[in-house]
């Protein structure tokens, strides 16, 4: 299936990566590997134009999967 990738924090400030082939669509959350790095999928959405001949479903990558493992920001703090 080919699916337009874009890298960024959201959709607004995402730049373009490419258009790539999956074997199947890709969740949110799921972990990919791109280019020998791990990104995790942010979002997955449908680009439903009809006249456009490429890719029909998007992908948002934003940050690899060892950044969010190392990243002190993602802790938890109980209440």
């Amino acid at each position: 299936m080919l699916i337009t990738v874009y890298h960024g924090a959201d959709v607004d400030t995402a730049k373009f990566k490419g258009t790539m082939y999956f074997d199947a669509i890709p969740a949110r959350g799921e972990e990919l590997e791109i280019d020998n790095r791990n990104y995790v999928v942010g979002r997955v959405w449908h680009l439903p134009n009809v006249f456009y001949a490429g890719a029909k479903l998007a992908i948002l990558i934003n940050e690899t999967a060892e950044d969010i493992a190392a990243s002190p920001k993602r802790t938890l703090a109980s209440a």
